[in-house]
């Protein structure tokens, strides 16, 4: 089965703030007033500002009115400089934080030559706040969230935002994802990572993730956001990955867990597989630099992750694990083609692989009856699972004149969601019983009989369960759940451009998007022809048994049966 859907989206948004809000979905903007130390504006003096995250350095010069401000510059943190004019010294500000998205007001007070040389602050009161906006969140950066002690997924941290709590889904590893935004479900959230949409294209929710070392800052946005904002009724995960450096910059790291060093399982649920503990290798390195100084920059990171993860079945409580692999990686080049115009290209994948005992894939018990229970045969229960994909974005973003700024980015989406039996079973009809007798320990043999009902009933098979306990969904044989390959992929391509009139900004921009959704789903087995020309390859079977009493010597059976 084929999907294709297309969404075009045109959005045209006035701003009315004492100070225009103008910033991407990829950067942020510095700001504010020059003034004298008697509160007078200054107009008509450059203000600069560099960074380690900024290719080249920026500058804007103030207007009639003093004021100055530095568009498109990517997260990080900043030093401003004035060189000495009009009489004033020297002014330098360090530390001066600029997010994701954000407004920072910086206001800058000058004071005569003849006082001082320069004047030097060094301040973490850098004007953070974005007073010109009213969307509420949060954004962190590496330097914060490097050292959480948490799970070390982005996803993990997206709950440090007021009003965002975990919503119980959790991805192949265990670990949390698609948090639930003021009430809404995990799946009604938007995700941006480089600019690019990685929704789920297919049922929503995050359609990939990273580690900790390859993000650079992670913006959160709960409610009130733009009109450029949209396709979420939940909240909006922005995330920015690493950039190069003109310093060449880099980490090794890894982290471990065994299995000792989990707590045991000491209660199990009456259906579903029970967790028995789990070991993880988690090792991996990220490298940044330039291939030419202030021209061409470059990051590259893998981060390999290898996890086990033990379980004891439903019923019979006998002990199963899998293996989940996932390579993630990111690269990203950042060309400055001159002081006005950046390109950029990104790329990162976290494509995983899931051998063995099968439980969910994605939050999604894809299975027959008792399938996730691993009650039945061990081969019914055993098979690969593949989640997850590879993403591409080309961005530019330019500075057309000092009041007009413009990016243009094109990306494309892609992840699979596949599930695939032993291959010793893949020709193996599927037969699961509804109800199933355990006694001792073991399930008892169902006894066939030459007894014809007729009709849709065939043939009398029974079991005799006196003594025993009555149980559900047993996988008598072949693969307990659907062979299925998906691929879920998202082409897009986003205009949006920005012109800042005195003390306002009109903002207006085009998105396009192209999902496209193939899914094929069969269950194993041989072909067989069941008459008037429906032909299966592949179909299951289901044993739906009666429970009846034995009263002395005569058998009592529900009508129904």
């Amino acid at each position: 089965m084929r999907i294709s859907t297309l969404a075009f989206l045109v959005v045209l948004v006035f701003n009315w703030v004492p100070f225009a809000s103008t910033q991407t979905t990829t950067t942020g903007v510095l700001e504010g007033t020059v003034m004298d130390r008697n509160g007078a504006v200054i107009p008509r003096v450059t203000v600069s500002v560099t960074s380690p995250n900024l290719i080249r350095s920026q500058s804007a010069t103030t207007d009639n009115q003093g004021r100055y401000r530095i568009l498109n510059l990517p997260p990080g943190r900043y030093a401003i400089t004035v060189e000495p004019a009009l009489g004033f010294a020297r002014f330098v500000k360090r530390e001066v934080d600029v997010g994701l998205s954000k407004t920072s007001s910086v206001p800058i007070q000058l004071t005569p030559a003849e006082t001082t040389a320069t004047v030097t602050v060094s301040s973490t009161a850098n004007g953070a706040v974005d007073t010109s906006s009213n969307t509420s969140g949060t954004s962190v950066s590496t330097e914060q969230f490097s050292n959480f002690i948490t799970q070390r997924t982005v996803q993990s941290i997206y709950t440090i935002a007021p009003g965002v709590t975990r919503s119980g889904l959790r991805d192949v590893s265990g670990r949390d994802r698609d948090p639930s935004v003021a009430g809404s479900s995990g799946l009604e959230n938007s995700y941006i990572m480089d600019g690019v949409n990685t929704t789920d294209p297919s049922f929503g929710g995050s359609g990939t993730s990273l580690p900790f070392e390859f993000v650079q800052e992670v913006e959160i946005k709960t409610g009130a956001y733009g009109a450029e904002y949209g396709l979420a009724t939940g909240g909006i995960f922005n995330v920015l990955t690493k950039s190069g450096g003109n310093e060449l910059h880099g980490d090794l790291f890894a982290y471990f867990a065994i299995k000792g060093m989990v707590r045991s399982t000491k209660h199990f649920p009456f259906t579903g597989s029970a967790p028995n503990g789990f070991s993880e290798i988690d090792a991996g390195f990220d490298l940044g630099g330039a291939f030419k100084q202030d021209k061409l920059w470059f990051f590259a990171a893998f981060n390999p992750q290898r996890r086990e993860n033990s379980y004891f079945t439903q019923t019979l409580r006998e002990s199963a694990s899998n293996k989940v692999t996932t390579p993630f990686y990111a690269g990203k080049l950042t060309y400055a083609i001159n002081r006005d115009h950046v390109l950029t290209f990104s790329t990162f994948g976290d494509f995983t692989k899931i051998t063995g005992f099968r439980v969910a894939i994605n939050g999604n018990a894809q299975a027959l009856g008792g399938a996730l229970s691993g009650f039945g045969a061990p081969e019914s229960f055993s098979g690969r699972g593949e989640v997850g994909g590879d993403n591409y974005t080309v961005r530019l973003n330019s500075n057309i004149t000092p009041n007009w700024i413009s990016e243009f980015a094109f990306g494309a989406h892609r992840q699979r969601n596949n599930l695939h039996p032993s291959a010793d079973i893949s020709d193996v009809l599927a037969v699961t019983d509804n109800f199933a007798i355990v006694r001792n320990g073991v399930v008892l043999p169902v006894v066939d009989t030459n007894v014809d009902f007729g009709g849709t009933t065939g043939f009398l098979a029974f079991v005799d369960g006196r003594g025993g306990s009555l149980e559900r969904g047993f996988a008598r044989q072949g693969f307990g759940g659907r062979v299925t390959d998906q691929k879920r992929e998202r082409l897009e391509a986003q205009a949006r451009q920005q012109h800042i009139l005195g003390r306002h900004t009109v903002k207006y921009g085009f998105e396009f998007y192209q999902n496209r959704l193939k899914l094929d789903s069969v269950f194993t087995g041989p072909t067989r022809d069941f008459g008037g020309g429906v032909v299966y390859s592949g179909f299951n079977v289901i044993n739906r048994f009666g429970v009846c009493t034995v009263q002395g010597t005569t058998i009592v059976c529900p009508a129904g049966a």
